[in-house]
């Protein structure tokens, strides 16, 4: 193996997600030297397929709109839930709370959507290297200054970088290599999923949404409509119902599917198309996300819960905040941890909001129904948490009215790594 080192970036991207992509476009658009580095070929296969209105903004500054439109994804206008007995809300339609074409959104297949986001780096100018593994991050004296990469042919190479962003995924780099990841506390869900073929589709612009069906041990499926009349189906519950070896996963997934009749009435007509695929244990986060030099965005910062489908949003806006704050400390000649992290304050507090709102729902005592019943005049924000407008946002009145009817989690530091 051959070993080499290339002339210094200014930053160096890990993984080729849509976390990493925006990040690299904000930043080579700014006139940052930026080279992204991907493990995978794409198109590659990914889960989390439904977006949520909150990501047009970052969607319009990247330039995806028209892209998007043309895409053919099914248009996403509400969520819905369905409980164990069958009984249906009255869907949440985001317009209740956005005006204009930012009220809807899309269903998508992942390794179309992540090929758009990919391509319109290249089209900005980053440089992407694909088929490249990150080995490690290089650290100096405490401070991230490349990483050692080896590609397709087996060639290493160091990449010297004055910023890197961890946008690795669930890999979580710098959060593996540095021993900072942990768990969520009260979190602890697997999932298992697969796809269907004539999945019945509601009628109108309803035909779209995501539909939750909710089950009496505290799990619940997700329906998402994709292209081509596919629906993904997938399971989040306690990992002994969710959970288990690959060999297990086939007839465990059957026999909870066929527990849930209205999920079934959905799939009376339907064929299964794909294998069952899982996740044994989805919640984590690191107990830092910036450090001097380096930044984690998305997936490789934390992962929650998908129950709101928050997960794109998170990886777009934290990469586009991410971005902008490397930036400014490149400006100012700042690449302290303590510059760095600038962004995570704001961005932290709308994720706890998510969280609490999560802690909710998986709460036996707690009911959306009730709560907004109980507190009419938090339906809005309630839908804003759906819609993902929870960032740099005062949520407070939200949250006390919350804490009346579900105990709030114990603090995410108590499941952090030291």
């Amino acid at each position: 193996m051959n070993s080499s080192t290339t002339d210094p970036y200014d930053v160096v991207v890990i993984g080729g997600g849509p976390a990493g992509a925006t990040a690299a476009t904000f930043l080579q658009r700014w006139g940052r030297r930026c080279v992204l580095v991907e493990k995978a070929e794409f198109p590659r296969y990914h889960i989390g397929e439904s977006l949520i209105p909150h990501t047009y903004g970052t969607l319009e500054r990247l330039g995806l709109l028209p892209k998007l439109r043309a895409c053919g994804f099914p248009k996403k206008y509400s969520v819905r839930f369905v409980s164990p007995s069958g009984h249906t809300s009255d869907p949440f339609y985001f317009s209740e709370t956005i005006e204009g074409e930012a009220s809807q959104t899309w269903q998508v297949e992942r390794s179309t959507f992540d090929q758009l986001c990919l391509d319109n780096a290249r089209e900005a100018g980053v440089e992407v290297r694909m088929a490249t593994e990150v080995l490690e991050v290089i650290f100096r004296n405490g401070r991230a200054v490349g990483v050692r990469a080896r590609s397709e042919q087996g060639a290493i190479e160091e990449l010297a970088g004055e910023v890197i962003v961890d946008a690795s995924g669930h890999h979580s780099i710098i959060g593996t290599q540095l021993g900072l990841r942990g768990p969520v506390p009260g979190l602890d869900k697997a999932t298992m999923w697969s796809y269907y073929e004539g999945g019945e589709r509601l009628e109108g612009i309803d035909a779209g949404e995501t539909t939750v069906f909710m089950r009496r041990d505290g799990g619940w499926f997700w329906y998402i409509p994709l292209p081509d009349d596919i629906v993904s189906v997938g399971l989040v519950a306690d990992p002994a119902n969710a959970g288990g070896s690959p060999d297990s996963l086939e007839e465990k997934y059957v026999r909870e599917v066929e527990a849930c009749p209205p999920l079934c009435d959905r799939l009376r007509q339907a064929v299964r198309t794909a294998p069952v695929r899982g996740i044994p244990r989805m919640a984590y986060q690191n107990s830092r996300t910036a450090g001097d030099g380096w930044v984690m965005v998305g997936d490789a910062a934390a992962f929650l819960d998908p129950i709101y489908s928050s997960g794109l949003l998170l990886a777009l806006a934290s990469a586009e905040m991410a971005a902008a704050c490397v930036h400014e400390s490149m400006e100012a000649g700042d690449l302290s941890g303590e510059a760095l992290r600038a962004f995570t304050e704001p961005l932290g507090r709308g994720i706890e909001v998510m969280r609490r709102l999560i802690h909710a729902f998986y709460d036996p005592a707690f009911s959306f129904r009730e709560f907004v019943n109980r507190f009419p005049q938090h339906r809005a924000a309630l839908i804003d948490c759906l819609v993902g407008d929870v960032i740099e946002k005062d949520m407070s009145a939200f949250l006390e009215s919350l804490a009346t009817m579900s105990t709030p989690p114990v603090s995410l530091s108590a499941g952090r790594a030291n």
